[in-house]
């Protein structure tokens, strides 16, 4: 690096330095002097002192801001000691560095952990972050492992990766096929996909030389080897970037693009690496642009550089890291900290002072003794399905166990990737008879089109050519063809109907029964599970021979048992090889023999008559075009591994477009697993969480827990009065991409087992902005409301319980606008006179909002071996359970204040549904470690209660949320994540939240470059920023193929993440 003085170039301020560097690589790279110097203008700016007066105020908690502030000065000297030292950053704005490379052989015992043919390695560092507490300054260490591209397979060796491997037939590790990749869709979107984690250096030789360049350099007195290595070009470090002309990042032959070059002559890549340098391109291989600056280059010519494995999600890669999480895990991690922590403090940087040394100019120093404190195990949950199960250390099993409150799965649709029909065919065997024996209610008749005749709903799509939606597509149209038509003739040979659900253009669900065509291509036909006195209790308009008509009709059945009983087709069904009706006096189904069917008439004189249906014709009064019916209930995705880019697309489609739930099984998983039983009991825990509904209110288990000497159903304190549990996650979008995905769910009753999901799309921020909150809360208000209409007299929610994730500490302060935004929307449900500007304690419950991070540095191990859990191949970790609220460690002052004259309003409002409970506390928050850490060492959730008035104030006969209840509540949460057997580290609510703010991330990219469904045009619509509307968020839209707008599906203030083609049961 060399440094000029201001007169080099324009004028500058005396602080400001012209620097000369290489920008694309360091100085001691090997190709350093094939980088051309770039100047930059650099600025030293003093930016802060730190006096003593300022940390004393952190430690006593007076100024939780400046704490806060402070911690990330200090961060910044530690992190920059570290670089000094010679470690690598892993980004700018991270405090996580690893150690040199001469370093990490002493970590690994002296052998490097690689995978993926040695292309890549796994490297070992620490991270250091400052926090302050009311004993002085903790220094948060937490050790990372990272796995690493190489530049080259063996270090300190000149054997370069090249990202096209011709002998394995691979692109950046993708298996393709040269000749046929042009056309090859779905090889395409794998290539594209890992190009796009890749960081490469750009290297290739001139064919042809310039000979009076070579003269020239021969006369200034180059050597034969210097005027051979000038004709090497060397760019470094370079990725994917995408080309605005194009509008794409890769073109599949150096054919596919062309440019002009001087005036008038127009060339592609091929002709002009062939005229300029004399290099012969290979017409199937791909072509990429790396910028402005550089522009289109033959992927040939690229190699990998060292970086940063993006996405390192391959199996191999992932056990890696695991087990060498194993070794040092529990109380063996304290071991491997103080080696960490003794090799960075004696590390020597440049002028030869160590970590030590150099703290010591700023009056820092460190204890690398670690912290001890108290912890306290919290009582688990008994967990109860039909029977109940004790819990060990947060688990529990399936094995012969029906579930509380079974899922119905009236039918199921099925897309094969894998081309393997065998092995689909045993999995659906398997999966059919395990989900009944948990007392999944699967039709007789859904049995047998499963076991029988699996073709008829399965599309093959082995090659993926559709790409996932037209897969889908045609899947759905052979399930509805078999269950709606009955091409099968399964149903009407049995003298049964499909049963399913539906909902009205309202949006009102209702059980009900498919009456087939009557001919070929004829009409579906509706019959609604409603009472005599709804409208919609008629099933046809018939006509008698005599041309008399009656549209007040209902088909009935008759049996043989008893010619004079009129049986309602709801109380029919086929099991065990016969037609079964229920016995209400018996209470129990029994076998009958079918008559025929009939007409129960309504005349307008009162009468009822029956008509035999063979004598009269027939009329559908409610058809398939009046609702939505739920067919198929379910998608089976059998996949051939766990890519993402297919899994992407498929859930989109099936998710978004089609609203109807997915279950993907991978088929590699399933053919690996020893008891494929206990396979697909974990699946059909799963299926029934996705097939609760409005309807179906399906719970695979319930949990309870001791108050004296009873037993209490739910969680503790939710289910006292109606309370709103919600829970908020964010996913941002990665480098340009300027989205934020925002995924609310909410526990609609005092289990927290039923839960429903709703996202939002906004531009990318950290925090949510005032639009989005008020959706948010409005729309779950609404839906826990509709939930609990006659569970409550009142179902409007009298307290609210927020966990909002992904919030760091620098916008905490930014959690004050969140909450005033609930406020806001609660005043627009409960009291919109109120003359208040954004709610008050008049018109809105009492709120309690916990701030959920879990992207912190504190491990919690125990003492003493005897004191744990042990771990699998490493040390002892803590039970289940276990929370800790000690100071020490717990950070002051983050709590939003209580005013005095907000506890005078309260108790001076004399209401007498509210009741004051008396002053808060000066913290609530604490660390839950929730999950059995079976593996690595248990990593805590740090719950920062931002807001907690339901500790001062609630409703009258409810307790107050202290912090053990609200430890309690949480804990007993953790237990409710329908897809687990277990208690997972955070809150289901946010987990179930983030999940779904990821999917919908996953799926803007195909919104952006849009797409067709159900002849529409769909299209995600960024507007330009409005100075009257700071909040304006993307939209889709939704366009006729032949060009018009459909205005009324065009919402730009509702983020359409969520279609019109939902149907109730979607999540």
């Amino acid at each position: 690096m060399a440094i000029a003085p201001a007169s080099c170039g324009l004028p500058v301020e005396a602080n400001e330095f012209r620097v000369c560097i290489k920008q694309d690589c360091e100085e001691d790279n090997p190709d350093a002097m094939k980088v051309k110097n770039e100047w930059f203008l650099v600025s030293l700016t003093k930016t802060h002192d730190i006096p003593f007066s300022d940390i004393a105020a952190a430690i006593t908690g007076r100024n939780s801001d400046l704490a806060e502030e402070l911690s990330m000065k200090l961060n910044v000297i530690m992190k920059s000691i570290g670089v000094q030292l010679g470690m690598l950053q892993l980004a700018p704005n991270s405090s996580s560095l690893l150690f040199p490379l001469r370093e990490q052989f002493k970590l690994f015992n002296n052998r490097m952990i690689e995978t993926d043919h040695n292309k890549k390695f796994l490297l070992s560092g620490i991270k250091q972050v400052a926090v302050f507490s009311s004993t002085g300054c903790n220094i948060q260490s937490d050790p990372i492992v990272n796995w690493f591209d190489k530049d080259k397979y063996e270090i300190d060796r000149s054997d370069k990766i090249p990202l096209i491997d011709g002998r394995a037939s691979t692109i950046a590790g993708v298996r393709v096929r040269f000749n046929t990749l042009r056309s090859d869709l779905r090889a395409q979107e794998e290539v594209l996909s890992a190009l796009s984690k890749l960081t490469f250096n750009v290297e290739y030789w001139i064919k042809t030389p310039d000979p009076k360049k070579e003269e020239a350099m021969l006369a200034q007195g180059k050597t034969a080897q210097e005027i051979n290595e000038s004709r090497r070009r060397v760019f470094m470090n370079q990725s994917l970037r995408l080309d605005q002309d194009s509008k794409t990042k890769i073109k599949w032959s150096p054919d596919d693009h062309s440019f002009q070059l001087g005036e008038s002559e127009t060339v592609t890549v091929t002709q002009y690496y062939s005229r300029r340098y004399g290099i012969a391109l290979d017409v199937n291989l791909p072509v990429v642009h790396i910028g402005k600056k550089h522009g289109w280059l033959p992927l040939e010519f690229c190699y990998q550089a060292f970086a940063k494995t993006r996405d390192a999600n391959d199996t191999s890669m992932v056990q890696a890291v695991l087990q060498h999480y194993d070794k040092i895990a529990g109380t063996y991690f304290i071991n491997d900290m103080a080696q960490k922590r003794n090799l960075i403090s004696n590390m020597i940087g440049h002028g030869g002072k160590t970590f030590m040394e150099m703290l010591a100019k700023y009056n820092l120093c460190i204890d690398n003794a670690p912290t001890k404190l108290k912890a306290k195990v919290l009582i688990p949950p008994k967990i109860n399905f039909r029977e109940s199960k004790e819990a060990t250390n947060g688990s529990f099993d399936l094995r012969n166990v029906v579930f509380a409150n079974p899922a119905e799965l009236n039918s199921f649709a099925v897309v094969n990737f894998t081309g393997d029909k065998h092995a689909l065919q045993e999995y659906v065997n398997v999966q059919l008879e395990v989900a009944a024996g948990h007392g999944i209610k699967i039709p007789q008749t859904t049995m047998i089109v499963g076991r029988d005749h699996l073709s008829s709903i399965t599309y093959d799509d082995r090659d993926a050519v559709h790409q996932g939606p037209e897969a889908v597509r045609r899947a759905i149209e052979k399930a509805r063809d078999v269950y709606l038509n009955d091409s099968l003739n399964i149903f009407r040979q049995n003298h049964v109907w499909f049963r399913t659900t539906c909902e009205d253009m309202n949006g009102q669900p209702f059980n009900c029964l498919i009456l087939p065509p009557q001919n070929h291509g004829g009409e579906i036909g509706i019959m609604l599970d409603v009472t005599e006195q709804s409208p919609l209790y008629y099933t046809h308009a018939i006509e008698l021979s005599d041309h008399r008509t009656c549209a007040t009709t209902r088909l009935i059945v008759k049996i043989r048992q008893s010619r004079e009983a009129c049986l309602n087709p709801f109380d029919v069904r086929f099991r065990n090889g016969r037609m079964q009706a229920w016995n209400s006096k018996m209470e129990g189904w029994g076998d009958v023999d079918f008559d025929r069917y009939c007409f129960e008439c309504h005349l307008t004189n009162g009468d009822v008559v029956y008509v035999d249906a063979r004598d009269c014709k027939q009329t559908y009064l409610h058809k398939e075009g009046d609702f939505r019916i739920d067919c198929p209930s379910m998608i089976t995705m059998f996949l051939p591994d766990k890519g993402k880019a297919l899994y992407d697309r498929v859930k989109f489609t099936s998710n978004q477009l089609c609203g109807i739930q997915t279950q993907c099984v991978v088929l590699e998983s399933f053919k690996r697993q020893r008891n494929k039983n206990q396979y697909a009991s974990n699946i059909a825990a799963k299926l029934n969480t996705k097939l609760s509904s409005t309807i179906a209110k399906a719970e695979a288990w319930r949990s309870s827990f001791k108050l004296g000497d009873s037993d209490i159903a739910g969680i503790p304190w939710v289910g006292e009065c109606p309370t709103l549990v919600i829970g908020i996650g964010m996913a941002h979008g990665m480098g340009g991409d300027a989205d934020t995905v925002i995924g609310a769910s909410i526990c609609l009753d005092s289990e927290c087992m039923r839960l429903t999901t709703v996202a939002y799309l906004q531009k990318k921020a950290d925090v949510i902005n005032r639009n989005t909150m008020k959706d948010i809360i409005t729309e779950n208000w609404d839906h826990y409301c509709e939930d609990n209409k006659g569970v409550y007299e009142d179902p409007s929610p009298q307290r609210i319980l927020v966990y909002r994730d992904g919030m760091s500490d620098g916008s905490f302060g930014r959690a004050n606008d969140e909450i005033d935004y609930i406020r806001e929307a609660i005043k627009t449900k409960t009291n919109p006179s109120c003359l208040c500007d954004r709610g008050c304690k008049l018109c809105c419950p009492p709120i309690t909002f916990v701030i959920c991070q879990s992207q912190h540095h504190v491990r919690m191990v125990p003492a003493q071996d005897s004191d744990g859990y042990p771990v699998g191949r490493g040390g002892v970790n803590v039970h289940s359970g276990t929370m800790v609220d000690d100071n020490t460690i717990i950070e002051l002052g983050t709590l939003l204040k209580i005013t005095d004259d907000d506890i005078s309003y309260v108790r001076e409002l004399n209401s007498p549904s509210k009741v004051y409970f008396g002053p808060p506390s000066p913290s609530y928050d604490f660390l839950l470690t929730a999950q059995g850490g079976l593996k690595g060492t248990s990593k805590p959730i740090y719950y920062r209660v931002r807001l907690n008035e339901n500790a001062v104030w609630g409703p009258k006969g409810c307790t107050a949320l202290t912090k053990e209840n609200i430890a309690n509540c949480t804990h007993q949460m953790c237990y409710k994540y329908g897809s687990a057997t277990k208690a997972v580290r955070e809150v289901p609510i946010i987990k179930y939240a983030k999940k779904l703010a990821n999917q919908i991330l996953s799926s803007l990219k195909y919104l952006r470059e849009g797409m067709e469904w159900e002849g529409k045009n769909l299209h995600l619509e960024y507007p330009l920023d409005n100075e009257g509307d700071k909040d304006i968020r993307p939209y889709v839209s939704v366009v006729m193929d032949n060009g018009n707008g459909i205005e009324e599906e065009i919402d730009k203030k509702h983020n359409v993440v969520k279609f019109s083609f939902h149907n109730h049961l979607a999540a």
